[in-house]
């Protein structure tokens, strides 16, 4: 376990929260300790918001129960075009190293690979280059 700074816990209620589907951060009092799937003895855990523990991805709903095929993919972030660009994906060396999530109101830009407002992505994520009627 790590203890990190108020940022992975600015404006939230004390609790326990997912962090990118293979961790988990406990937040009190807006500073937070963050830990790491899978908890021993388990393993290729990912974290299971509803029952708040690292879980076989089996169990646990999309899109940290989704493992994506990265096997033949570049190194790089995917934006998860089934949850409406809201969250991406990262790939190294053919391994998937889970999801994380745009903050409300951006989608993510696979061409900067960062979260961006929807009107400085292209489509299918974005609006950038097309016509409001």
């Amino acid at each position: 376990a790590h203890l990190i700074s108020a940022d992975e816990c600015f404006g939230k209620v004390d609790g326990v929260y997912e962090v990118a589907c293979r961790s988990y951060v406990i937040c009190r009092n807006q500073h937070g300790t963050i830990h790491n799937c899978p908890d021993p003895p388990a393993t290729n855990t990912v974290f299971n918001s509803n029952t708040k523990a690292c879980d076989d991805p089996a169990r646990v709903p999309a899109p940290c129960g989704m493992w994506q095929d990265c096997t033949l993919l570049a190194d790089k972030r995917y934006a998860d075009i089934t949850r409406n660009c809201t969250s991406y994906y990262t790939c190294h060396g053919g391994t998937y190293f889970g999801h994380n999530f745009c903050n409300p109101g951006v989608v993510f830009d696979e061409v900067m690979q960062i979260c961006n407002w929807p009107q400085n992505v292209a489509p299918p994520c974005g609006t950038r280059g097309t016509k409001r009627r």
